[in-house]
């Protein structure tokens, strides 16, 4: 069972891989997305025909306290960016991404307000489904687990970040990048402990 939660936990990153290849490739994200999302559901449904009613019903909760999980806490990453940035007078402003994605997603020549909400709900979807992925493989772990877990996606940010966009303040962008993604995991490691063990909790009580 643990094998099958792991390979449908990393399905649940499938925005962060359409968002490499098209760093990487240059091919279009939007179709990269669109095509490892079909690809995804392929391989979620045939693990899911293969697993219990039970252990169904376990997953779709993780999937849920994941949701909860990563949605808090990419608020609170952004929160925190927002509020480090202004506190410490930093240059670099992070949430210029948003229009970026914005413009992967339907290309270069879109423009307007509409583009940057897009590119926000897709850096918000990101966060949120990083978070459901968590918390299906690793979501008891607490707030280390959470905070190795927000590591390993800040270094894939750093290594990947700078090249993509040219940066060139990069001590401020890995200050502000390093501090979110700190509050990023903790809040998410927390977070998905304390509803998984809240509802265990009551299982025990009821039974």
């Amino acid at each position: 069972m643990k094998q099958k939660a792991f390979i449908l936990a990393a399905l649940f990153l499938s925005t962060g891989a359409a968002l490499l290849v098209f760093v990487f490739s240059g091919i279009s994200m939007l179709y990269t997305l669109i095509g490892i999302l079909i690809l995804a559901f392929i391989i979620g449904s045939m693990i899911w025909r293969r697993v219990s009613p039970h252990k169904r019903a376990e997953i779709k909760r993780l999937i849920g306290y994941g949701t909860i999980a990563g949605f808090l806490a990419t608020c609170l990453y952004d929160l925190s960016r927002f509020l480090l940035i202004k506190v410490t007078g930093i240059q670099f402003w992070p949430f210029d991404i948003f229009g970026i994605f914005g413009k992967a997603l339907v290309g270069d020549h879109a423009t307007g307000l509409w583009v940057s909400i897009l590119g926000a709900a897709f850096h918000i979807a990101n966060g949120t489904t990083f978070g459901i992925a968590y918390t299906v493989a690793f979501g008891r772990k607490g707030i280390l687990g959470g905070l190795v877990w927000a590591m390993v996606l800040e270094l894939a940010m750093v290594t990947v970040y700078p090249g993509w966009l040219d940066l060139k303040v990069l001590d401020e962008f890995i200050s502000v990048s390093m501090v979110g993604h700190f509050v990023y995991g903790i809040v998410l490691g927390y977070t998905a402990r304390k509803l998984i063990l809240r509802k265990e909790f009551s299982n025990h009580v009821s039974a």
